[in-house]
């Protein structure tokens, strides 16, 4: 009791909050570098339940308790992951496999009605690659991270420097084309994992 006001301020649960976040963030780390999109099913749930047991966790007298169910939250995915590298049914249980959902430029509508997707919204994930037309897609997966993944058909591709270079020496008109390294966005990257 604080001047009789009937005040009891407890300030323990400020230095809880920053052991519970701070437990979080590096069972986060451990776990990957991930945004929600990229996440599978299982990473997902195991994400929600984390979240759920942190919020529960303030101002409850189990600050013990919630770091060690964040642990083995995150030691039980690690353990099917690990699982699903070594044993394909693991892998497809767990984690899911791609869904082959265009093939030489006809959509398998059987497979979208499996997904529950529409053509319409088929096509929109396609507009988002820059993709205008099925016809131009050689093969196409719904991805488990909700991605769309795809293979040009030969027409559809683009030309890379390597072939510019390879038609412009057969021509005799072979100019450098080298990239600018100074402007490369991924020296500093690159430079830090080598040091």
């Amino acid at each position: 009791m604080n001047d009789g006001e009937g005040l009891d301020l407890d300030l323990s649960f400020i230095w809880e909050a920053f052991v519970v976040l701070f437990v979080g963030f590096l069972l986060m780390r451990i776990v990957g570098k991930k945004t929600v999109v990229e996440m599978t099913g299982l990473e997902t749930i195991t994400l929600l339940a984390m979240a759920s047991v942190i919020s529960h966790a303030i101002g409850q007298k189990g600050l013990w308790i919630t770091v060690a169910v964040l642990c083995v939250f995150v030691a039980l995915l690690m353990s099917i992951q690990s699982l699903s590298q070594k044993y394909e049914p693991v892998e497809k249980l767990f984690i899911g496999k791609a869904t082959l959902i265009i093939q030489d430029g006809e959509i398998i509508e059987e497979n979208l009605k499996k997904l529950r997707m529409s053509v319409d919204q088929l096509e929109a994930k396609l507009r988002e690659k820059g993709i205008s037309s099925f016809t131009e897609v050689k093969t196409g997966t719904m991805e488990i991270s909700g991605q769309i993944g795809y293979e040009l058909m030969r027409h559809a591709k683009p030309v890379t420097i390597g072939e510019l270079e390879k038609i412009l020496s057969q021509q005799n008109l072979s100019q450098s084309l080298n990239t600018n390294e100074e402007n490369n966005l991924f020296r500093e990257v690159i430079q830090h994992d080598q040091s």
